[in-house]
């Protein structure tokens, strides 16, 4: 048994760990597949009601372009399931479940490129296609712009290491910038992997994805109306800031919440003491992935996704201290079963499902008060299960609903619509005991 007997049998190897992975996940976090509809999920599937294909399309070509769409390619996603799905849930979260799958088998040939070694990128897969608190990955449609993020800057990094096309990577590096800014970090990992493995500095890439770069954070991010301008986004740069997040990011990373600064620093260094190029890589990963994120208030893991690449990469690399590819494949069962048993699974919803059943709820009985409603109508509410945090929510899933962006809702919660007179309203509906009445 030698390490030609692994490549032998890649192929039927690499379809039983397909199925196992499948498998682990779905064993590991089943809640993912019960999730429905959140708000998230309503603004964004609202913003393209009206919106056309054409415009879609149109603001992924000018990634530099301001858009009321803010992140086209998850807006896109949001159009084409919308189309298909509606309001079934399944479907969506299929499709995101799927493709952070597909994601950790991104990730796992990867490191089979960058460490000549198959259990190695066997090991980072299963490694990056769980993690117990990656609860909004799970259980929110909406950080599909995460997942498809992370989805581009490592299928970038793959095209370039199998290709060394810049031209090809410039082209994914712009798709995963149209998910989500954190894309920016493709061009810094591509220079490690030169820096690291090539000894040399891409000079024809660093040209071009510096002027993508350029464009989109002056023109998208920091333009009239861009990604600047909305949420709790403005920055603050120092030291203190960038360890507090540091910290904040690696300790839930490494399930140890509470893990003091020097921990966490001794922590994400050490892998730098196996002297191989892969654990240095993974290092670098983390300390890199979480800066577009790093000096704004904590946005929780998910929202370092693309960073928690470095703790399966690291890990898998410690399989390169054994001397033949049979016993990395024995390592790589080794971790596969490790994580299996000891990583918590996650069965419970967090407090998510009331948030789904009110969504539900609301929007079955409307449709069984209601199957067809009148263009352009005012509709009343003079109650509704939602809070003053969402004052937008029953406009949306009326909307949504009908699928009439031109409704007016009149709600308890939106003060925009209080002085709308009542001699306009074509129904008046309260919500009691988890339900729409007809009032008037």
């Amino acid at each position: 048994m030698n390490a030609t007997w692994v490549d032998k049998y890649k192929f039927p190897l690499l379809g039983l760990w397909s199925l196992l992975v499948v498998a682990y996940v779905h064993c590991k976090a089943p809640v993912q597949w019960r999730a429905e509809w959140t708000h998230d999920d309503l603004m964004n599937c609202y913003r393209i009601l009206d919106t056309p294909w054409s415009v879609l399309l149109s603001d992924l070509v000018q990634f530099w372009r301001p858009t009321p769409l803010f992140r086209p390619l998850g807006e896109l996603f949001y159009k084409a399931f919308w189309h298909f799905f509606g309001f079934d849930p399944l479907p969506w979260r299929l499709a995101c479940g799927g493709l952070m799958i597909a994601n950790a088998f991104i990730l796992g040939h990867l490191a089979t490129r960058l460490s000549s070694s198959l259990s190695v990128g066997l090991a980072a897969t299963v490694l990056s296609s769980f993690h117990s608190l990656w609860l909004h990955l799970y259980l929110n449609s909406g950080t599909i712009f995460e997942i498809l993020a992370f989805t581009f800057v490592y299928l970038g990094l793959v095209w370039y290491t199998e290709f060394h096309d810049p031209w090809g990577a410039t082209l994914l590096l712009i798709l995963g910038l149209n998910a989500k800014e954190s894309a920016v970090l493709l061009p810094v990992y591509i220079v490690l992997y030169e820096l690291l493995w090539r000894r040399r500095i891409p000079w024809l890439f660093c040209a071009l994805s510096g002027a993508v770069c350029l464009a989109f954070i002056f023109g998208r991010v920091y333009g009239p109306g861009g990604l600047a301008s909305i949420g709790n986004y403005q920055p603050t740069y120092s030291l203190a800031a960038y360890l507090n997040s540091f910290r904040a990011y690696f300790a839930p990373l490494i399930l140890w919440k509470s893990a003091p600064l020097w921990a966490c620093l001794l922590l994400a260094f050490s892998p730098l003491l196996l002297r191989h190029r892969l654990a240095a890589f993974s290092t670098a990963i983390f300390a890199f992935g979480i800066l577009p994120l790093a000096f704004v208030p904590d946005r929780g893991l998910e929202g370092v996704y693309i960073a928690c690449a470095a703790l399966p990469l690291a890990i898998a690399s410690i399989l390169l201290k054994l001397p033949t590819e049979p016993n990395r494949l024995a390592g790589a069962a080794f971790f596969f079963l490790a994580a299996a048993l000891w990583l918590p699974p996650i069965h419970t919803f967090d407090g998510w499902d009331r948030e789904w059943v009110e969504i539900r709820e609301f929007r079955q009985s409307l449709h069984e008060i209601y199957p067809q409603m009148p263009p352009r109508v005012q509709i009343r509410f003079e109650s509704e299960p939602f809070t003053a945090d969402y004052p937008w929510a029953s406009t949306f899933i009326t909307r949504l609903l009908y699928k009439d962006p031109a409704l007016v809702v009149v709600s308890p919660n939106n003060p925009q619509t209080a002085s709308r007179p009542a001699s306009l309203d074509f129904t008046v509906l309260a919500w009691r005991g988890h339900r729409l009445y007809r009032v008037k």
